[in-house]
């Protein structure tokens, strides 16, 4: 098995996808990444364009990959911003866990767009557990859902 982030979270889940189709592997990245970003009420035209190219099968786009990609560094430089204000007392635990999970559920979907169908599975679903915090869970209680 080739090692992937996550094997730290559900080594079983890991093995399961590896041994599933291309296909399946894409689906479960795609749910990864819907389940995470319906749960931290992302809401971006760039996810909903994102979404619809991995529900078309399209993978290749490299420019919409990277405009994900920039808006997970912008997430991730609005959370970082805020751990530092809460650090400092200037801000509230909430309001920092919010920007977390939705700079995570945003690299879930940045992952989905990759071209290895595994490596988009696994690391879509490692994001989307770090956004959510029960993903992982969710998989492994309805892995019929998406057909892994």
């Amino acid at each position: 098995m080739t090692g992937n982030r996550l094997e730290l979270l559900d080594r079983d889940l890991s093995t399961l996808l590896e041994k599933a189709s291309v296909s399946q592997q894409r689906n479960a990245a795609l749910i990864a990444s819907q389940f995470a970003i319906e749960r931290t009420n992302l809401n971006d035209p760039i996810v909903s364009q994102a979404l619809k190219a991995i529900e078309i099968g399209n993978f290749c786009d490299e420019s919409l990959r990277e405009k994900i990609e920039a808006l997970v560094n912008q997430l991730d430089e609005i959370q970082w911003d805020l751990q530092e204000k809460m650090d400092a007392g200037e801000a509230e635990l909430s309001t920092y866990l919010t920007a977390f999970q939705q700079a995570r559920s945003a690299n879930s979907l940045y992952f989905a767009l990759d071209a290895d169908a595994f490596n988009a599975a696994t690391e879509s679903i490692y994001e989307a557990d770090a956004a959510t915090d029960d993903l992982a869970l969710e998989f492994r209680l309805s892995h019929r859902r998406c057909d892994v």
